[in-house]
This record gives structure tokens, C-alpha cells and sequence, in this order.
């Protein structure tokens, strides 16, 4: 009987049988006592031999690559081991097969999902500046839950890294190699992509019907000659093959600097800009109003007051929010406004505000709700929930469209001519003289004599929270579809009384779906 093997690390590790064999190591299941295990449990150990200090680097460098990662699908290594002659990289013992062994037995929707977790794992390791250099079906591991965990990093490349292979020679394996790459370009995250499509391409052998158009589209854009061609990140070609919104990006500390443009931006940088600058627009419109309706300045002081307050609700979401509403019930106050208004609405909004911390989407645009008014102005009104619904959360932009109806409804009975928009229905104006109890009741009469008023909040709601769900699932098309759709039933037979004002609604909601159709389908065909 053979002795058994110990190898002394962090814990102590008893080699039981050999599960593996490249051209340059062997892999074994060993049995883990103490270090950082409170039982004995089982890992993979991989012995890498070592002739030069060449050699030596390379073991060194792929167990340091390795440590550093740590996501759901990547095996776990758990300590590098220098030896006189070996290097020894402990792992995740992972019990089941390589993914090509257990993809004889998937159906196509198996295929799918499996690729998908590799480029999962691709979207966190490029995140931290590692291209694998060597995706090939023997490289992910599948364990009995079906979870497809990458490994193997012997070749992988580090941005900054000295490289270690000589300029000109190919690394990867026949078959999964990039064709620039045996031009001699640098490896970069579009070789690991190709690799991606080449490896879909190997797991369909075992299919027997042709695969769906979108895996088709995948393999064909993945595995394209031209390097433009191709997905331009790990989260876009998840989203090509899947359809459904890519994880952000996983911080680290180069990732600054190997992450590409277009990984930073779905990070959250072009939406979070945007909500600041429609947050901006609004502020600036409030500080134009406030400024000719209740300063009554001239032009030049409007237009400075109006671009200040832009800047500052750019800059300062909710601070400038703030501001504004302090502003709003200090003019309130000195006009002469009624108690009920001069209270009401400040400590509505300041209450707003506040309640904005709880949605980040919405704390950067506290303001969204105010673009009601000026939407409806040029004709937009109605895409207020298509706009809050693809840039917010569900939550935020539900609650912030459900606001903008009601900011809506209040500035037509307040200050505007009385006859609200997609309604039709003409009411007397409010007086800004009411005290706190009248306006309550004057609030109580106009609901008794239309009911359908809070209809629109709920309307705008449904709609937001629709669109916003599907930017989040990927699906935008359908959940445009289904918005309008909404839309447009609520409008015609609850909402609007008059066929004009049916009319204006429809005319207003068709305008916001096809703007924002128009740059969602630009939008993906620039991301690739």
C-alpha cells in the first residue's frame, strides 16, 4: 500500500487520488485538516512542476490571479504553496464534470444557461483586469446543483502584468483561439468572447435541431473574424445571448483602469447623468417660474436665476430640491398665499425629499415629478412614466410618476386654466387664500365630483413600474408595448370624457413611446 502524500500549507493536505492530467500538471483530490477548515473536508490541489525561475513566476502568478477572484462561478483557490520544485495550488474541490462531458445530456435552454454563467464569471474577472486567455469547455467544471464554475488561470493575463509568453506565440488551444491573436494582437476581453462562441459552438455538437435564433445570433456576432464585429464586453454578450440586463461590473482595485468605456457606463455613470440632468431641467424651469411669476424680474436676472439652480440640481440633486422648496414657502409666505397652501406645500415636498433617500435612482432626481408640468406644456405629459420608468428603479420611478399626476392635477386647479389635461373636465380653480381646513375640503368636494382623478397617479404608476421592470429584465420591447397598451386603456375608458382630450392623451403618449423607442433601439445597436 502506497504512503500517503501530506503537503503543509496554511492547513495541512493528505493527496488521496489523482482526477487530472495536462501537459504541465496534475490535479488531485486531497483531504483538508485544519488551517482555515474547522473539519476535515475535501479540495483539489494542482502540482505544477518547476525547472526555472521562469517557470516558477508563471505557477506563481497564476495562483496569485486565482487568490484574487472570488465570485459564484470561478472555482475558489484557497492558498498558493511554494515548494523546492513544485508549486501547489489549493482549491474548491468541485464534484461533478467538465462542462462538455455534462453537456451531452443538456437541451438547448441547458446550453444557454451554461454559457451564460461563464460570461457571468467573465463579466467579474474582466472587472478586475484578468482576461482567462484559455475558455474551452474542459476549463468550466459543473457541479451536481449545475452550477458551471471557470478555472484553471494558468495562462490568464493581468492588465499591467509583464507578460511572460514570447511576442508572436499563441496561447489557448487550438480550436478556442482568436484569430488575432494568431496575428499576434494582445489578448484582450474580445479573445476570451470569441472563445465564448467557439466553446457554444462545441456544445451544440451534441444537439440534434438547429438552435434558436438568439444562440445562433450569439455564436455567429461572438465568434466573428472581425474583433468589431463581436459583443465588445462580457456583459453585452450576456445580454445578446440572454436577453436580460447584464450584473453591473464588480469593483476592484485596477478595475479603473482595464475596464472598458462601456462597462463603466452601464456601471450606472450614463443613467445616474441622466436623472441629473433632467433632474437639472427641472430645477432650472421651477427657478424660471419662480423667477417671472413671483420675483417678476427682468430677462437676463431670470435666465441666471433659472441656469443657477440647473447647475445646482445637476450637481446637487437633493440639496438644490431642498432649496427650492425653502425658497417656494419663503415666496409663499411673503405674497400673501393662504395658510393651507403656504403649509401644504412645502412640508409635502420637504417630506419628499427626505423620502428620496430610500431610492437611490430617485435621489438623483428628487425633482422628477415637477417634469410633469412642463412635458404637458410641449405636448409630452404622458411619457412622463416612460422617461422615470427607464431611468429609476420599479419603486422610484412608481412613486415618482404616481407624484407627477398629482403635481400634475394641482398646478391645473392652482394656477393653470382650470381644464385638466387628458381629462377634459373643466373645474373652478382653487383659491391660494384657503386656510388649511377649507383646502381640505375644497380637496374632499373635487374628488367626490370626479372620482377618476387618483385613476391617472395609478395609471402613471402601472406604466412606470412596467417599463422599469422590463429595462431591468432586458426586455424593453415588450414592456413598451405593454405600457402603451396600459396607456392608452386607462385613458380611454376611464380618464379622458371628451374625445378631444382622448385625443391629446393618445397624441401625447404615442409621441414619449416613439422618442423613447428610437433611443432605446439606437442605444443597443451602440452597445453592440
Amino acid at each position: 500500500m502506497a504512503e500517503t502524500r501530506y503537503i503543509e500549507g496554511q492547513g495541512r493536505y493528505a493527496l488521496a487520488e489523482m482526477v487530472g492530467r495536462g501537459g504541465f500538471a496534475t490535479v488531485w483530490r486531497a483531504r483538508s485538516f485544519g488551517g482555515s477548515f474547522t473539519r476535515a473536508s475535501d479540495v483539489a490541489i494542482k502540482i505544477i512542476p518547476v525547472y526555472s525561475s521562469q517557470e516558477r513566476s508563471r505557477a506563481m502568478r497564476e495562483g496569485q490571479i486565482a487568490e484574487g477572484l472570488r465570485h459564484k462561478n470561478i472555482v475558489e483557490t484557497i492558498e498558493v504553496i511554494p515548494g523546492d520544485t513544485e508549486i501547489y495550488l489549493v482549491t474548491e474541490y468541485v464534484r461533478g464534470l467538465p462542462l462538455d462531458e455534462a453537456a451531452r445530456d443538456y437541451d438547448v435552454n441547458q446550453v444557454m444557461n451554461a454559457l451564460a454563467q461563464v460570461l457571468e464569471a467573465l463579466v467579474y474577472a474582466h472587472a478586475q483586469g484578468i482576461i482567462h486567455r484559455d475558455i474551452k469547455p474542459q476549463n468550466a467544471l459543473v457541479d451536481g446543483r449545475g452550477r458551471v464554475k471557470l478555472t484553471d488561470f494558468g495562462v490568464a493575463y493581468r492588465a499591467g502584468d509583464t507578460r511572460l509568453t514570447r511576442i508572436g506565440y499563441a496561447v489557448g488551444t487550438p480550436g478556442y483561439i482568436a484569430p488575432e491573436i494568431m496575428d499576434g494582437a494582445d489578448p484582450s476581453v474580445l479573445t476570451d468572447i470569441y472563445a465564448v462562441g467557439a466553446t457554444a459552438r462545441t456544445l451544440l455538437a451534441y444537439q440534434p435541431q438547429e438552435p434558436p435564433r438568439r444562440l445562433k445570433e450569439f455564436i455567429d456576432r461572438a465568434t466573428s473574424p472581425n474583433p468589431a464585429h463581436r459583443p465588445q464586453s462580457a456583459w453585452a454578450a450576456l445580454k445578446l445571448l440572454t436577453g436580460r440586463r447584464a450584473p453591473a461590473p464588480y469593483p476592484s482595485k485596477g478595475a479603473k483602469k482595464a475596464a472598458t468605456r462601456e462597462e463603466r457606463r452601464v456601471a450606472g455613470g450614463l443613467p445616474e447623468q441622466v436623472l441629473r440632468l433632467a433632474n437639472g431641467v427641472a430645477a432650472g424651469w421651477l427657478g424660471y417660474q419662480l423667477g417671472t411669476d413671483l420675483l417678476l424680474q427682468n430677462g437676463a436676472q431670470v435666465a441666471g436665476i433659472a441656469a443657477g439652480l440647473a447647475v445646482a440640481g445637476f450637481l446637487l440633486p437633493r440639496l438644490a430640491a431642498l432649496g427650492l422648496v425653502v425658497a417656494l414657502a419663503v415666496l409663499l409666505f411673503r405674497n400673501g398665499v393662504g395658510l393651507g397652501f403656504a403649509l401644504l406645500v412645502p412640508m409635502l415636498g420637504g417630506l419628499w425629499i427626505a423620502g428620496t433617500g430610500s431610492s437611490k435612482s430617485a435621489s438623483r432626481c428628487p425633482l422628477g415629478p415637477v417634469l410633469a408640468i412642463p412635458l404637458t406644456l410641449v405636448g409630452l405629459g404622458a411619457g412622463l412614466p416612460l422617461l422615470l420608468g427607464a431611468l429609476m428603479r420599479p419603486v422610484g420611478a412608481c412613486v415618482s410618476s404616481a407624484l407627477g399626476a398629482v403635481t400634475l392635477i394641482c398646478y391645473d386647479l392652482t394656477i393653470g386654466d382650470g381644464v385638466l389635461p387628458y381629462f377634459g373636465v373643466p373645474f373652478q380653480k382653487v383659491s391660494g387664500a384657503l386656510a388649511p381646513m377649507e383646502l381640505l375640503q375644497k380637496g374632499q368636494d373635487i374628488l367626490q365630483a370626479y372620482p377618476p382623478l387618483p385613476v391617472l397617479a395609478v395609471l402613471w404608476a402601472v406604466m412606470a413600474g412596467v417599463i422599469s421592470v422590463a429595462e431591468w429584465t432586458g426586455r424593453w420591447t415588450a414592456g413598451l408595448v405593454l405600457a402603451v397598451g396600459a396607456g392608452l386603456l386607462g385613458y380611454a375608458l376611464v380618464i379622458s370624457t371628451t374625445r378631444n382630450s382622448l385625443i391629446e392623451a393618445m397624441t401625447s403618449l404615442g409621441l414619449a413611446a416613439i422618442i423613447y423607442g428610437v433611443l432605446r433601439y439606437l442605444g443597443s445597436r451602440v452597445r453592440g
